[in-house]
């Protein structure tokens, strides 16, 4: 186990284990900082290094001067496939910690996050990945509180469910849970759902679970570099449909994997293709509300982003 002394030089601390933090980051300076501020204010007693990794724009190496004793922030670049999923295998592939955990640069962590996740960690051994409760920022439209529903997810939930408490902003997960389930996959189309898609590995491999208290605000009020790139979704989509194909022994899962594509699809202006492929999800599963909805938005008058906001709202989103 890595050991690093605090400056606080407590016993607890002496002895807590080394986490690397990795933040990929593209182009948003001011929310980055927000994020950095909420890791360096973390009330774990043991170290962070904070690895900052700037995807295809130069590394800003003044991020450095806001580390404190105990929480080192390191600027680098990309050095892998341009991307997210490159962006973070760089940083984890640095790492020499027990413990990365991964954020995205526009997230806020609350301040017991890391402390309650190392514990569930060291006093679980078999956990390769833990994830914590969430709660989406709406801005005008309000704010929705999402505990995680139950302390361990399995594959066959994982493939039936997205399970967004497993978000890249809330996991943090054993180094060594990289050597068994390999690293984030550089071949995803445009990086989408590259955790959902490690997961799915690790789960196979390992356990994965969760602290069900609300430990994370994820921004859903602020510029996406997926909103509304809605074919990019769909193709990403497919490819993890193609590359796990125990989705097939999964009724219910299937169809919300194909009712997904299918109202990505729909929401592109493909409607009859949307339209389609929803009517495949519905003969795996005549309930899978995914596919309903890429019927409606397929129709005349149905604004996509207002119907996956209404979702949201409603408790679980489009997983």
């Amino acid at each position: 186990m890595n050991e690093l002394t605090s400056t606080s030089g407590d016993p607890v601390a002496e002895h807590a284990p080394l986490v690397t933090v990795v933040i990929p980051t593209r182009g948003r300076p001011a929310l980055l900082l927000e994020t950095l501020a909420a890791i360096v204010a973390q009330d774990y007693a043991g170290p962070l290094e904070v690895f900052v990794v700037h995807d295809r724009e130069e590394a800003d190496q003044s991020l450095a001067d806001l580390s404190r004793p105990g929480r080192r922030i390191v600027p680098m670049v990309n050095t892998r496939t341009g991307g997210l999923c490159g962006a973070r295998n760089t940083g984890v592939l640095l790492s020499e910690a027990d413990f990365v955990a991964s954020c995205d640069d526009d997230d806020l962590w609350y301040p017991a996050k890391v402390r309650l996740q190392v514990e569930r960690l060291l006093a679980d051994p078999t956990l390769l990945a833990v994830g914590s409760g969430i709660r989406l920022l709406m801005g005008e439209r309000g704010d929705v509180e999402w505990p995680a529903r139950e302390p361990l997810v399995t594959h066959e939930r994982l493939l039936e469910n997205r399970v967004k408490e497993l978000h890249s902003s809330t996991l943090m997960m054993r180094r060594t849970a990289f050597d068994a389930a390999g690293l984030y996959d550089e071949e995803l189309p445009f990086g989408h759902g590259e955790d959902y898609d490690w997961l799915l590995r690790a789960s196979r491999v390992g356990r994965v679970g969760a602290v069900q208290e609300i430990l994370a605000d994820i921004r859903k009020d602020v510029p996406s570099w997926f909103r509304d790139k809605w074919l990019n979704t769909a193709t990403a989509l497919e490819y993890l449909l193609d590359k796990h194909p125990d989705f097939a022994d999964r009724r219910r899962g299937h169809a919300r994997m194909l009712g997904q594509i299918a109202y990505a699809r729909a929401a592109a202006g493909e409607r009859r293709s949307g339209a389609r492929i929803a009517g495949r999800a519905l003969c795996r599963y005549p309930a899978a509300p995914h596919a309903w909805l890429a019927l409606a938005v397929a129709g005349p008058g149905i604004e996509p982003r207002r119907m996956l906001s209404m979702s949201r709202r409603l408790g679980r989103g489009l997983s």
